[in-house]
């Protein structure tokens, strides 16, 4: 059970605000991406909307709609890593703001080194259409598993009864969604990925496994 101490240590003001900035910026993609949107919704089950847009991109990570949304992620893996450590009783120097600040900090650099670490080995293995195809599918699922996840979060936030089941489901939804990304990552690219077999392994070494452990040494 997350307890009475936890949940009073989650239910802030503050988070309300982090759910109203996620919230007014997919009102904002909305207005401006309505029919992306609605796609990105959907892309676990249709591919070809996907690769329509992969081929309209002319710059797949720094373009209006992928800025917005990595916002949009920032906040809400910020979040569910921030009731994770209340759930599992973590003791931190800080909590509150101070420590949803901290960890939404430690995900934007996460996301850098790996932004940049895949740009990099692309560079290297001059396979740079390659990484695209693969970092634009690994962007548009992540997507939309953060659309999944979000009404999860707001219900574990709010509802007052099964809180600590709750959070026990979008955990897990969480994590069957991403076994299910790579999957697809998988099945959808088995032919680029065997042909690359040895940056793939690097990859996924340098992206993957390395800031898992390291994370599991700082945790553990």
């Amino acid at each position: 059970m997350i307890g009475a101490e936890k949940i009073t240590i989650l239910n802030n003001d503050w988070i309300t605000f982090v759910f109203l900035i996620i919230l007014s910026i997919l009102t904002i993609e909305k207005f401006l991406f309505e029919n992306r949107l609605l796609k990105t919704s959907s892309f676990f089950f249709k591919k070809k909307n996907m690769l329509s847009y992969f081929n309209k991109e002319k710059n797949i990570f720094f373009n209006l709609y992928q800025i917005l949304f990595f916002i949009v992620q920032l906040l809400t893996i910020a979040l569910l890593l921030y009731y994770l450590n209340g759930f599992l009783g973590l003791k931190i120097g800080f909590a509150g703001l101070k420590l949803y600040i901290a960890i939404a900090i430690g995900v934007s650099l996460y996301f850098a080194f790996r932004l940049l670490t895949g740009i990099f080995l692309a560079f290297i293995f001059d396979i740079k259409s390659v990484h695209q195809k693969i970092s634009f599918q690994k962007i548009s699922y992540f997507n939309n598993l953060i659309l999944w996840i979000l009404p999860l979060l707001i219900l574990s936030t709010y509802t007052k009864q099964f809180d600590d089941l709750i959070f026990k489901i979008t955990l897990a939804v969480f994590l069957f969604l991403l076994i299910i990304r790579y999957g697809l990552l998988l099945i959808n690219n088995k032919k680029l990925i065997f042909n690359n077999l040895f940056y793939f392994i690097l990859y996924l070494c340098a992206l993957e496994i390395v800031p898992i452990v390291i994370i599991l040494k700082l945790t553990i």
